[in-house]
């Protein structure tokens, strides 16, 4: 186990060169990724799903719009700065740490303590909420500041402390969760349960980092200007897609009533969490991403079609098994009463294959500075997110919600195979998974008029997808040996 002292000098100095990196620590590193994402948004979901048991269709509509809007500001208070600090740590010079992350962490204070302010004074007048509630989210909106600390554990690779991190998050929001039902606090104990998680995650991660480097939030002008200079655009771009996969969310609350938006909450929800499969393997791969942008854009782009083709038929294997297995999945997990959410999983499941191009397109572009790029496509997604919504939830209800966010997802994508700027990379990485896709779709299709218990059905023609995979050989051995490598460079800064 390292010091506090030898992980600080180690911080402050250059990483070594890719020949002398262990590919054990990386593989590990990888592992912990993985672990932390599990246990983040896993856990999340199977709260979720307690959440939506305990407080039913209503209330459950009423969380999921106060959460949406709680994440429209917290996006701002953020301001894109975790991409930003991870690609300046990983070409930092030497000297630089402490002073991005004193400067990143005292502009993550200021802005969350301002994004609080704001949700208390818009809250209680856009959502049928009461306004202590809104309070009690607008404290856990300033107790996410310590995240911050997560990109200096990714960029030195120690993301088993992001576990640590996760679990305490977890187990946090568990235990106040477990209170509050069993004081019938209703809607303000579960916002309150969700606060004092995040608290405890800031908490845990402050305690880590000290390990590595003294924690002393510092306003420093030129890091929040370093940092506003890049991270205005990844602000404005995560707003945006938010804007694609949320404003259905308040739309149909305030037109349909808080019971239909917790059907469109349920099926949405569960299918967001499918399409979070791309993160763990992100974590990792942007400060490969960002080392290769210094020394190679071809392997870069090697890199970016490989992953795509590797989470994008694992996310089209998820989709053939939840859109035929949708009623006994959500009735599983949900209960009967949320039965009228299978349409809307059926629709949004398809988010998954486009969070597992988007994610490796967005990652490839930040690293390589077009941030930009990014803002122009998701503006036009966004507009039409919204006009499209008002257009159509009034006529097809929440499913129509559903519908209108992964047409404007596909949209967004579609414009960046459109740019000039974009348009090799994006075609690049899309272009291997043309048979895969036509595959998923075909099983669907079948799966959906085949007779018989979904469950079973859903297993036979995933099964058959598979095999159909494999037989066309989507995957192959040069692909990991490509994303060892890769990984080896995680850690490279020029000299």
């Amino acid at each position: 186990m390292s010091t506090p002292r030898s992980d600080a000098s180690a911080a402050s100095e250059p990483s070594p060169r890719p020949s002398s990196l262990d590919p054990r620590r990386t593989a590990r590193a990888t592992a912990f990724a993985v672990a932390a994402t599990v246990i983040e948004k896993g856990g999340a979901m199977l709260l979720l799903l307690f959440i939506a048991r305990t407080l039913g269709a209503e209330d459950f509509g009423r969380y999921a719009a106060l959460m949406a809007l709680v994440t429209f500001v917290q996006l701002g208070a953020e301001f894109g700065q975790e991409p930003v600090l991870v690609r300046l740590l990983a070409q930092r010079v030497r000297g630089d740490m402490q002073r991005l992350v004193d400067g990143a962490m005292a502009m993550r204070l200021a802005f969350t303590a301002v994004g609080g302010a704001v949700l208390i004074a818009v809250g209680a007048r856009l959502l049928p909420i009461g306004a202590a509630t809104v309070a009690l989210a607008a404290g856990g909106l300033v107790a996410t500041t310590g995240a911050v600390l997560r990109a200096v554990f990714r960029t030195e690779q120690r993301l088993d402390r992001l576990c640590v991190v996760a679990l305490v998050n977890v187990t946090t929001f568990a235990a106040v969760l477990a209170i509050a039902r069993a004081w019938q606090l209703g809607l303000a104990g579960v916002v309150a349960a969700w606060s004092m998680g995040q608290l405890g995650s800031s908490l845990t991660a402050t305690a880590l980092a000290r390990r590595m480097l003294p924690v002393r939030p510092r306003w420093r002008t030129a890091v929040t200007a370093t940092l506003a200079r890049s991270g205005w655009a990844l602000a404005l771009n995560a707003l945006l897609l938010t804007v694609t996969f949320r404003v259905g969310q308040l739309i149909v609350v305030d037109l349909l009533g808080a019971e239909q938006g917790g059907y469109l909450a349920a099926g949405s929800r569960l299918a967001e969490g499918f399409a979070l499969v791309p993160e763990p393997l992100m974590l990792v791969l942007l400060p490969a991403f960002a080392a290769y942008d210094v020394a190679a854009r071809g392997a870069q782009r090697a890199l970016g079609v490989r992953v795509v083709r590797w989470l994008g038929v694992f996310a089209l294997t998820i989709i053939v098994a939840a859109s035929t297995a949708a009623p006994t999945l959500v009735v599983l997990l949900f209960g009967v009463r949320y039965l009228p959410a299978v349409p809307v999983l059926r629709v949004s499941i398809w988010l998954a294959l486009l969070a597992a191009t988007g994610s490796v397109l967005t990652n490839l572009l930040i690293a390589r500075g077009l941030e930009r790029v990014l803002l122009a496509a998701n503006a036009v997604s966004s507009l039409v997110t919204i006009g499209l919504s008002l257009v159509v939830v009034p006529r097809l209800g929440f499913v129509g919600a559903a519908a209108v966010s992964l047409a404007a997802s596909l949209l967004a994508q579609v414009l960046l195979a459109v740019f000039p700027a974009t348009r090799a990379d994006v075609l690049a990485c899309v272009r291997p998974l043309g048979p895969p896709f036509v595959l998923a779709l075909a099983c669907v299709l079948v799966g959906m008029l085949l007779p018989g218990a979904p469950l079973a059905t859903g297993a036979i023609v995933t099964l058959a997808f598979i095999g159909a995979t494999v037989a066309i050989g989507a995957l192959g051995m040069d692909d990991v040996r490509l994303l060892r490598d890769a990984l080896g460079r995680t850690r490279r800064h020029p000299d």
